[in-house]
């Protein structure tokens, strides 16, 4: 019962959030290295955030390019993304994996605003209504 008062508390809550920071890596390394091209380890909840200069974000992904080659993959918080530098690796992705990159992500903030893929969303289909 020692352990649920006081400092006790502090020690069993600190373990556990240390322990599931540490579980949350190993398995998204694991999902990661198995499913994308090589890249930067992301951080736990942030990913590559703090990894690359948003304010020049051309320099980072030079920069990444430079170490990791023409594809390489970073998280974004907790979106993956695949980056393709080249025009040699780009024409090698759209022929040979033209499936995987037909189509975009889903946003659900687009569909609560009523945009979904074919649509022009709700002014134009009020407008298409008249």
């Amino acid at each position: 019962m020692e352990l649920l008062t006081g400092a006790g508390l502090w020690s069993v809550a600190i373990f556990t959030v240390i322990f599931i920071l540490l579980v949350d890596l190993m398995h998204r390394h694991q999902r990661w290295t198995s499913r994308y091209p090589p890249g930067p380890v992301p951080w736990p909840v942030l990913g590559n955030l703090l990894q690359v200069d948003l304010d020049n974000m051309p320099y980072s992904l030079y920069k990444l390019q430079n170490r990791y080659g023409d594809v390489f993959s970073l998280q974004m918080g907790w979106k993956p993304m695949v980056v393709i530098n080249g025009l040699k690796a780009m024409k090698e992705v759209l022929l040979t994996c033209g499936e995987d990159t037909a189509d975009r992500p889903q946003v659900p903030i687009f569909e609560y605003l009523g945009v979904k893929p074919g649509s022009q969303g709700r002014v134009q289909q009020e407008i298409d209504a008249v």
